[in-house]
């Protein structure tokens, strides 16, 4: 079985894979705008099938306009008011970059105080539970790191994570394929107070596990060399905190440790 990749209406594919193998599909290098994902699929009898899928690009700023709007019937001089903001993760908030001027409705007030209060309380239930971090065995983390909390933004990072590298096989659901991808709700490397089965399966990859009793065929790809310890942790941490799991929190520095040693 063989997944060639095509972008826009190239007549080369960008990408061949053997599936399931996960590929970068690099937004930088595209104009900001529509573009169309199409894979053809070719099994080893040569039946192919083709899949599009329509995506659109922003990297570059937002723009906001005031004053004027698609399908206006205008005369005379209008005045439009043009704004351009754009951010990436790791910036500092500045409501400057983003205001464009206009009434501020009461309901948006009253959300922006209600997301303050509930990260407030998130903020404080975080803290409590990285008391309970636990140590990975055989791979002892220095006294100075190990009281170190996961980024703020590990919370985003891992879910962009999950959706790019692990939602089509383990589903956005976490609920998997029966009988070929395992599930991650309730699932028990997942929900271990040792995580590092749950790193090393992301790192190395697997095959062929038995859970419950029922066997998964369905290979999964390591991504030692594409995630970074960084990214590791905070897919880790997204898979054990969503879907009703809830089990204790780690950071890059313990993915740090555990590549390591995987290495000597």
């Amino acid at each position: 079985m063989r997944i060639d990749v095509y972008l826009d209406c190239a007549e080369q594919p960008f990408e061949s894979i053997t599936p399931p193998e996960t590929f970068r599909l690099d937004t930088a290098a595209l104009v900001d705008g529509a573009h169309e994902l199409r894979l053809v699929a070719t099994d080893d009898d040569g039946v192919i099938s083709e899949r599009r899928m329509n995506f659109t690009v922003q990297n570059g700023p937002s723009i906001a306009v005031h004053g004027l709007v698609d399908g206006d019937t205008v005369t005379g001089e209008v005045s439009v008011l043009a704004n351009a903001y754009g951010s990436k993760i790791g910036d500092a908030f500045e409501p400057t970059r983003i205001e464009t001027p206009a009434p501020i409705p009461t309901w948006a007030w009253v959300l922006f105080l209600g997301i303050v209060a509930w990260g407030a309380g998130y903020v404080a239930l975080e803290l409590n539970q990285r008391n309970a971090l636990p140590r990975i065995a055989g791979a002892p983390i220095a006294a100075d790191t190990s009281a170190e909390s996961p980024p703020a933004d590990w919370v985003e990072l891992g879910a962009q994570v999950y959706g790019n590298n692990c939602s089509s096989c383990h589903q956005l659901s976490g609920g998997g394929l029966p009988g070929v991808f395992p599930q991650l709700a309730s699932n028990p490397a997942v929900l271990d107070p040792d995580p590092t089965d749950h790193i090393v399966a992301i790192l190395e990859g697997s095959s062929g596990k038995v859970i419950d009793g029922v066997s998964y065929p369905g290979p999964m790809p390591p991504f030692a060399a594409i995630l970074s310890d960084e990214e590791v942790a905070a897919v880790v941490n997204h898979e054990r905190t969503n879907w009703g799991n809830d089990a204790p929190l780690i950071t890059a520095v313990d993915v740090q440790s555990l590549r390591m040693q995987e290495q000597q």
